[in-house]
């Protein structure tokens, strides 16, 4: 079976846990930081969708302090998307790899392509927030929002689900061999 990647696959394993490493202590660190807004709050308010429950939200924060918090923590975000994005896009190589089968380290560089957008629809979603929070929200900025962000969770989702597939047919690889 021919390999489909330049990088030795040492290397891609090595990357993976680096990444997932990172991503692990940054989001812990994260969380800490962005106390008392917790990430739920954040994820309500990205998926928001009607202007009348975003400005909710926002009176909310501003009454509790929690306003600046999620202006800092979408300022954050934007270097989370780059960790995330990475570590996700390395997974699905390395777990295409480990699978054994050409069809899934095809889909995984595929994957990879799906993960950059929805890199780059994480970052239209945190502009349109940010325009949200810093300014006057709009049906406009609150809408577009919603729509970066459910598109950016399916991809995520759909990578994270490639990977469990590729975990399946590792483990019957193993079982059967």
């Amino acid at each position: 079976m021919k390999q489909l990647s330049f990088v030795p696959p040492a290397n891609l394993q090595r990357w993976f846990w680096v990444l997932l490493a990172i991503n692990c202590v940054f989001i812990i660190a994260s969380k800490l930081y962005m106390q008392p807004l917790a990430t739920a709050e954040i994820v309500r308010f990205e998926l928001a969708k009607d202007l009348k429950v975003a400005e909710k939200i926002i009176q909310y924060w501003d009454t509790y302090g929690k306003l600046h918090h999620a202006i800092i923590g979408i300022y954050i975000d934007f270097l989370f998307i780059v960790l995330y994005t990475s570590g996700l896009s390395v997974a699905c190589m390395y777990f295409g790899r480990l699978s054994g089968h050409e069809i899934l380290m095809r889909t995984g560089k595929f994957i990879t392509w799906l993960l950059i957008i929805a890199g780059i629809c994480d970052v239209i979603e945190n502009i349109a927030m940010l325009k949200s929070l810093q300014d006057v929200p709009t049906r406009w900025s609150v809408l577009l929002a919603y729509d970066m962000a459910t598109t950016k969770f399916s991809m995520v989702i759909l990578s994270a689900l490639y990977i469990a597939i590729c975990l399946v047919f590792r483990l019957l690889r193993k079982i059967v061999l």
